[in-house]
């Protein structure tokens, strides 16, 4: 049997991986060229901060055993989430802490590159750089028989017969036109307009630059919706980024940039940035909006045809959750693939949404109080937002609450932790200190 991944991202090296050892062959198509240590052109936020979301780290050894450690062993850098981070929300600096929360900061090249190696020690997967997929291939009614691929360079076309074709080719998503083509119903997509821009330089200096600190995150606030990072990652390098909401988008002029990093930034780390060598490009990055895709509520869909990672799904890229979905998703897919391929697309899509509801609720709740973003609100947004307003403020004195909502944002643990009464005590009992 055969299989074929449309996209060499994150989502798609996974798949393959999942579905090298489940099918006699795997074929991963990818629009870019191999070989470059720099980001993709396909990835442009390839060039902005990139950490292992907490969960992140269990869901890829799941996956990739001791994955973790050969991060570490080549250059990543481990780092502590509460004693390591400093992290200022809405205008209120969190309690740092001592704490086992730890994880992986990196270029995404870099934790790219550590996944694509695991991928090529499958002797039956092969890679295909430099092609697209163009169409489906139909066999009896209601199936996908495989792809119709073609040379990005001179166009040659190419079809590839496969039992189960899985598009992975990012926000856009092939497979969402093909099914008007096809004749079935598009999924219908929840939406927030974000208007979000962020622009990156990268910094040289030691990880120690700021003592015990490797990561720095001044989030955006209600009369300023713009933020900064300064985070950590291999080779004596760190990523400068400046982002924002709506008409305060960063600039991608490198002294305007470097003017509004200026403003941002605490001052300790401001004059590290100052007395460092930093790169002359700048890179930006824009995301309209955030969407989830609901497959799950098609009552028709075609047999032998798969969605997974951003065609899925695309929450905010700041809060870092974008390759734990991908590692759920994969894990997903193992599951589904264990009970055979008929009928595979209605326990994946059911699954895979609930994998992706809390971290899109935590996105989209996060993100719906700053000015210019609109678009879908959950059953009782008002009161969460006002919730989580408070959360803030009272995880500056609190080092529970500050580690309650750390693992909240790194998809740890529910939403819903954040409503125990041991926290909501700590959150709306009267303050301390």
């Amino acid at each position: 049997m055969n299989a074929v991944v449309l996209g060499g991202g994150m989502s798609g090296l996974m798949a393959a991986h999942v579905l090298a050892g489940h099918f006699e062959r795997v074929t991963l198509v990818e629009r870019d060229g191999g070989g470059s240590a720099d980001p993709r052109r396909g990835v442009p936020q390839g060039w902005h901060p990139h950490v292992l979301a907490l969960k992140a780290a269990p869901l890829l050894e799941r996956l990739f055993p001791g994955l973790g450690e050969e991060f570490i062993a080549s250059g990543g850098l481990r780092v502590g989430m509460l004693d390591q981070h400093r992290i200022n929300y809405y205008g209120h600096q969190f309690r740092q802490s001592k704490s086992e929360l730890e994880t992986v900061w990196a270029s995404r090249p870099f934790l790219e590159e550590g996944i694509r190696s695991r991928v090529r020690a499958h002797t039956n997967v092969t890679t295909r750089f430099g092609w697209e997929a163009v169409a489906p291939i139909s066999g009896p009614p209601g199936r996908v028989t495989g792809v119709r691929i073609a040379r990005i360079d001179d166009g040659e076309a190419e079809d590839l017969t496969a039992e189960l074709v899985v598009d992975a080719t990012g926000r856009g998503g092939r497979a969402r036109g093909w099914l008007g083509e096809m004749g079935y119903e598009a999924p219908r997509e929840d939406r927030v307009q974000v208007n979000l821009g962020y622009a990156s330089r990268l910094v040289e200096c030691a990880p120690d630059v700021l003592g015990h600190d490797r990561a720095i995150v001044v989030g955006p606030k209600l009369d300023r919706p713009r933020g900064f990072y300064f985070t950590v990652q291999e080779a004596g390098q760190w990523t400068m980024t400046v982002f924002g909401y709506g008409d305060h988008r960063p600039s991608v002029d490198p002294d305007r940039l470097m003017a509004q990093a200026e403003a941002l930034a605490p001052p300790d780390v401001w004059e590290v940035i100052r007395s460092a060598r930093v790169s002359p490009e700048v890179h930006s990055f824009q995301v309209p909006r955030t969407f989830r895709r609901r497959y799950d509520r098609l009552s028709r869909f075609p047999e032998g045809l798969l969605v997974t990672g951003d065609a899925l799904a695309v929450l905010n890229p700041l809060y870092g959750t974008g390759i734990m979905s991908s590692a759920a998703y994969a894990l997903v897919l193992q599951e589904r693939l264990r009970e055979g391929l008929d009928g595979i697309h209605r326990g994946f899509f059911r699954d895979a949404a609930r994998v992706v509801l809390e971290p899109w609720l935590f996105s989209s709740l996060s993100d719906s109080f700053l000015p210019g973003v609109k678009g879908f609100r959950a059953p009782g947004s008002g009161v969460a937002s006002w919730y989580l307003r408070r959360m803030v403020a009272a995880a500056q004195h609190d080092a529970t609450v500050a580690a309650a909502f750390v693992r909240v944002a790194g998809a740890l643990d529910s939403p819903l932790a954040l409503a125990r009464p041991a926290i909501m005590r700590r959150v709306i009992g009267p303050r301390k200190g």
